[in-house]
């Protein structure tokens, strides 16, 4: 018998097939509703790992603030505690910049593991990229034989580190009554 390109009509529908297709969208469904719970749940768990960045930075700057100002305390020596979290919420570059700053010369390794000392979330699984991304272009840091060296002058004026923030898109209301109803909320909310 010669397979022709024509569609060949089938005459006889089968329980089996039926069935085995059945099964599977049974899958599918079942594998997109997962999937939605899921991201809901990766969505509410970076929301809340920010916020504790936030409150966990915060806590230590004012710790540390309060640590300098206070007069007659028993004198403790909270500096390990206090640079176990110091890249906690802090930008990539700005803490790839301060460790180079005090150390001069540090292998990728070095720096990572620094990093990793002070805390530092990295946004992927390759984090020896990331640091390699962060300081490309940065003109007080020179690519040296497998390492990277500090190469600012001494009076180079040392930058405050900032806070990492996160970028989230806004979504533009489809009509012009969506447009209206969030207008209304966020007056509602600022106010």
């Amino acid at each position: 018998m010669k397979v022709t390109d024509e569609a060949v009509p089938h005459e006889h529908r089968t329980y089996e097939s039926t069935a085995y297709l059945n099964g599977l969208f049974t899958q599918f469904n079942e594998q997109k509703k997962k999937y939605h719970i899921l991201i809901g749940q990766l969505m509410g768990l970076e929301a809340q790992t920010e916020l504790a960045e936030k409150t966990l930075s915060l806590a230590r700057d004012h710790f540390a603030m309060t640590v300098e100002k206070t007069q007659d305390a028993i004198p403790t020596d909270w500096s390990d505690d206090l640079n176990s979290v110091r890249y906690v919420g802090i930008r990539l570059a700005d803490a790839c910049t301060n460790s180079l700053r005090e150390h001069k010369k540090m292998t990728p390794e070095q720096l990572l593991r620094d990093l990793n000392n002070g805390m530092f979330r990295f946004r992927t699984n390759s984090p020896l990229r990331e640091i390699h991304g962060a300081l490309l272009r940065h003109p007080h840091v020179k690519r040296e034989k497998g390492a990277y060296v500090w190469i600012a002058p001494p009076d180079a004026e040392q930058i405050k580190m900032r806070l990492r923030v996160a970028q989230r898109e806004w979504v533009a209301p489809e009509t012009k009554e969506d447009a209206n109803s969030e207008t209304r909320e966020e007056v509602a909310a600022a106010s």
